[in-house]
């Protein structure tokens, strides 16, 4: 991993987005998950590197935007301190979607909250290809 993006990443800290009237703050837990698929699996470095590069584009969408796109919650199994232990436990996980384009660039922002937790940044998503309407031939009719 690269250490440069690691001190961006940590000098975000939190950005205010208007849309909640609330801040969103940048945790561990969206910078492993821009380095990892999965726990057990990294990112090839070409996905890595591009969702860094859009990353100051997703703060600044943050702050400005004033619409959502979607909303979608289900319980998952998520960790949590309990007595200084950490265990897991099954709880609700509601994620924002802001879909944006900005400097020719388009992207998907999710924000993610757990239960009534405070607001975190999950992840930015590239939109690299735009799906084209299947054409007759194609299986489609």
């Amino acid at each position: 991993m690269d250490e440069g993006n690691e001190k961006i990443y940590k000098d975000i800290g939190k950005v205010y987005c208007p849309y909640f009237k609330d801040y969103i703050n940048f945790t561990r837990v969206g910078f492993e998950h821009l380095n990892f698929k999965n726990k057990y699996r990294a990112r090839p470095a070409k996905d890595r590197n591009m969702r860094f590069k859009l990353l100051p584009l997703a703060v600044q969408i943050l702050s400005l935007s004033h619409t959502l796109q979607n909303i979608s919650s289900r319980n998952r199994f998520e960790e949590r301190t309990v007595n200084n232990r950490r265990e897991t436990a099954l709880m609700l996980v509601i994620y924002y979607e802001f879909i944006a384009i900005i400097s020719q660039k388009r992207m998907k922002i999710i924000i993610k909250q757990i239960e009534s937790r405070d607001k975190i940044f999950l992840s930015v998503i590239p939109f690299f290809k735009q799906k084209t309407p299947p054409e007759e031939g194609d299986g489609f009719s």
